[in-house]
């Protein structure tokens, strides 16, 4: 094929397809473990792991060679990177999916974009244009009222776990964005599944045999999960390469719709009114906030 056009729109679509569909499912695939009586923290440690398993033999076709030239403190920001974005965020992730649904799980994935455009703007100074913070405040406005019921709010446990991975989601990619702009985005990708296994090992001694038995017991749906996982973000990382960042991020803020369509037709998990008016907010928001600014 000859046209370079077309072959960049072949690459995005497999790229941003591979990227919804994986981060979209992926929080399912861990409700539906959950609900099957894994234990949290052994899957959380076990779907990362097959994560970076996926991810090494990836990008391991090509060699790993070109990694070794980087830096000792290229390695400890990649490493703060996945302690926060691989680490902290999918432990309290699979914490919070044990009392809330994988869409509302999908739906806090949406805002991750917003939470770094905050954060490049406390931390670097960076400006955002007026109208955004209408969006984000839209966006905000859909978390709250997909964590409604019963007539009014319903902000527990839940609602907190999953709001502390904004900022750590935010922080985690400024860190990527800005000091890490003499890496190869690859090694960003491996690393943060990685280091965010090594991270989570620290957990371990929370973990029983009972626990391990059954993530034997139930492997293909921790297989699935962290297939979904490690796609998710080779999908986001190839679409990134062909379009950029932004145009990327647009398209993705679409997988919390394949979430709560999967997990109504899977689970049979209903949504108010109210809830698919949240959901919408947040996605709609996501993609204008991405395409914009």
């Amino acid at each position: 094929m000859d046209d370079p056009d077309i072959e960049n729109g072949i690459e995005l679509t497999k790229g941003v397809g591979l990227a919804v569909v994986g981060l979209g499912l992926a929080p399912l695939a861990k409700k539906v473990a959950l609900n099957s009586g894994l234990g949290p923290v052994a899957l959380a440690v076990a779907v990362t792991a097959v994560a970076a398993a996926v991810a090494a033999a990836w990008f391991g076709r090509t060699g790993f060679g070109r990694f070794g030239g980087y830096a000792p403190k290229d390695y400890a920001r990649v490493f703060l990177v996945g302690l926060m974005g691989s680490g902290a965020v999918v432990i309290l992730g699979i914490l919070a999916m044990t009392e809330t649904s994988a869409t509302n799980r999908s739906l806090f994935q949406a805002m991750y974009p917003v939470a770094t455009a905050v954060c490049a703007r406390l931390l670097l100074g960076e400006r955002l244009a007026g109208p955004a913070y209408v969006i984000i405040a839209l966006m905000s406005l859909g978390l709250f009222l997909m964590n409604s019921g019963n007539g009014g709010l319903e902000l527990g446990r839940a609602f907190w776990l999953l709001a502390c991975t904004l900022p750590l989601i935010g922080l985690a990619d400024v860190i990527a964005r800005r000091s890490l702009c003499n890496v190869e985005p690859a090694f960003v990708a491996l690393g943060r599944l990685t280091f965010g296994l090594v991270a989570l090992t620290v957990l371990l001694p929370l973990t029983s045999r009972h626990d391990w038995y059954g993530v034997v017991s139930h492997w293909p749906i921790v297989l699935a999960a962290g297939i979904a996982m490690a796609g998710g973000a080779l999908g986001l990382y190839r679409a990134m390469n062909v379009a950029g960042a932004s145009l990327a991020a647009a398209f993705v803020a679409l997988a919390p719709v394949i979430t709560a369509g999967a997990e109504w037709l899977t689970l049979g998990t209903s949504f108010t009114a109210l809830q698919l008016l949240g959901i919408s907010l947040t996605v709609t928001g996501a993609a204008v906030l991405a395409l914009r600014y």
